[in-house]
């Protein structure tokens, strides 16, 4: 499928490319990152190059995991990405991390709204599939920053036990919660304290 390109107030999320490579290359560096997404270790550039042509550009091709880089408007620096991948019949799995210069400016939680809200207007057309999906966020537990973004988009909070996510070969403990039209705008309610512990 085609590239799908979405803007917000402060933000366009488009395609990573290859302008991007040494900004992934720095950013996954951070010892934040590697602890709790699944980005190789160590990290090399060569690893930065593959995640564009191995993830980003076959999924947008099949359409079956939509990669959008993070853009401030009047900046097109990459700050981060959101990743959105065809989880099963029903429910498609949210991913995303931001560099460490931008956290604590609200850009993720804008970005993850704008993504979801296209979700959710039924353009995301996979042959078999239901094209307006309910949305899943998982995170390991102790990634409050993670979670922080997934309340404040407006998740509801489902429950912490094994992940369903692998990460080097094991399905650590996580956080999960789910997001449905009925859900937008958040923040959400009726996360416990845990959730934001790190």
């Amino acid at each position: 499928m085609d590239v799908v390109r979405l803007e917000t107030d402060r933000l366009i999320l488009d395609a990573p490319n290859e302008r991007d490579i040494p900004f992934i290359y720095a950013y996954c560096q951070d010892p934040l990152i590697q602890q709790f997404t699944t980005v190789p270790q160590p990290y090399a550039l060569s690893d930065a190059e593959n995640f564009l042509s191995r993830v980003v550009n076959p999924g947008w091709s099949s359409g079956t995991e939509l990669t959008w880089a993070l853009r401030r408007k009047n900046e097109r620096t990459l700050l981060g990405v959101v990743s959105l991948r065809d989880w099963n019949d029903t429910q498609a799995m949210v991913g995303f991390w931001l560099g460490a210069p931008w956290r604590g400016s609200g850009y993720m939680p804008e970005a993850v709204r704008a993504v979801a809200g296209w979700v959710f207007s039924g353009q995301w057309d996979i042959p078999g599939r239901m094209s307006n999906k309910s949305i899943r966020w998982e995170a390991m537990v102790g990634n409050a920053s993670s979670a922080l973004v997934a309340q404040r988009t407006g998740f509801r909070y489902l429950g912490t036990g094994r992940g369903e996510v692998e990460r080097f070969g094991e399905f650590p403990p996580s956080h999960r919660a789910e997001l449905s039209p009925a859900d937008l705008p958040g923040p959400a309610h009726g996360w416990p304290a845990e959730a934001f512990l790190r």
